[in-house]
């Protein structure tokens, strides 16, 4: 009896030393998965071959978890199944697996091509991404994104055509500037990195604009600086091609991403006044247009000739008024010794 109450304690503790640990990893995983889009601007037929692209949006893992594999799929679901069905419940259309490397980073997004069979009008096709990420000795942990689902049209199509999905645009966090903005000196300014959200990266700028007005409401082309051929991965600071407007003035700096067919989203820094430097104004002639560290700023520096500390002025006067006692002590010492040689030279004649 004892025997068997110890091997249930045993398989008791394994089983809750399991939960404990699947329930740390499935936890590990941080992040909203997008629904992904399926490719029917042009009409989604039967017969014909379309793509669907799936992002994994702004992903972390915890410590010691790595990727371990993105997958992407499409099924084939019957004629009348609603929106919101399993996807695999239906016939597998397609899948592509993307596996990573010893430390490499989640994919930003992944991409799947099919062919809807002939005989497919007025059945519908769902697309969805399975994410999985593991961390040893536990064992892999996979979390499943958001359907999209599009009906493929045709003469004997029994449903009506559901919305496709629509990426979500491209997000960030907006600019800043590293220092306070000074007159004649480049500004510098910190960008972060975009989360493309499974949108296609087109271009990418930074644009400083001078204002005359507080709110910048004023602000134009014709009195802006702009830094050009960045990427969606870039985080650090930059320095502004040439300095900018004058003292009294404000500035604001708009980080502007292009992706897509030519669509644009952009942020805008806090409007910061410009104000005269200490130092010299000019940057110097070695500046590096873009620094490596955000951290990084304009060394201003003034060379201040060195000034004699109190205790040294105090000294000063001291060691005057010695040296004078000690030449008057001496002077009166050899007056004393001429006197005493006199008076001795006078008794022995």
């Amino acid at each position: 009896m004892r025997i068997l109450q110890k091997k249930f304690a045993i398989v008791l503790t394994s089983m809750l030393s399991f939960s404990f640990l699947y329930v740390t990893q499935a936890n590990a995983f941080t992040g909203t998965i997008p629904v992904p889009v399926i490719g029917t601007a042009l009409g989604f037929e039967a017969g014909k071959g379309y793509t669907a692209i799936a992002g994994t949006g702004p992903a972390t893992l915890e410590p010691g978890e790595t990727f371990k594999s993105l997958e992407i799929f499409s099924y084939l679901l019957n004629a009348g199944v609603p929106v919101g069905a399993p996807c695999t419940t239906g016939t597998l259309l397609g899948s592509k697996t993307s596996v990573g490397a010893v430390g490499a980073p989640i994919p930003v997004a992944a991409t799947l091509t099919w062919t809807n069979p002939a005989d497919s009008a007025g059945k519908m096709v769902c697309v969805f991404i399975k994410l999985t990420t593991e961390r040893t000795p536990a064992a892999p942990v996979s979390v499943t994104g958001p359907a999209a689902y599009a009906t493929i049209s045709g003469a004997t199509a029994s449903a009506t055509p559901t919305a496709t999905a629509v990426a979500e645009a491209p997000s960030f966090t907006k600019p800043s500037f590293s220092t306070s903005p000074k007159v004649g000196v480049k500004a510098k300014i910190k960008i972060n990195k975009v989360s493309m959200n499974g949108n296609e990266f087109k271009s990418r700028s930074v644009t400083l604009y001078v204002c005359d007005k507080s709110d910048c409401s004023d602000k134009s082309d014709s009195n802006a600086t702009k830094y050009s051929d960045l990427k969606d991965t870039d985080a650090k600071t930059i320095t502004m091609p040439e300095a900018k407007g004058k003292k009294g003035q404000y500035v604001v700096a708009y980080d502007r991403v292009v992706y897509g067919a030519d669509k644009t989203v952009e942020k805008a820094s806090s409007i910061k006044q410009l104000t005269t430097s200490s130092a010299s104004a000019s940057p110097s002639a070695t500046e590096e247009s873009v620094e490596a560290t955000p951290e990084a700023t304009v060394e201003e520096t003034v060379e201040a000739t060195p000034v004699p500390s109190p205790t040294e002025i105090a000294a000063a006067p001291a060691a005057l008024s010695t040296g004078l006692i000690l030449g008057i002590v001496g002077a009166i010492v050899i007056a004393l010794l001429l006197v005493i040689i006199v008076i001795l030279a006078r008794k022995k004649k």
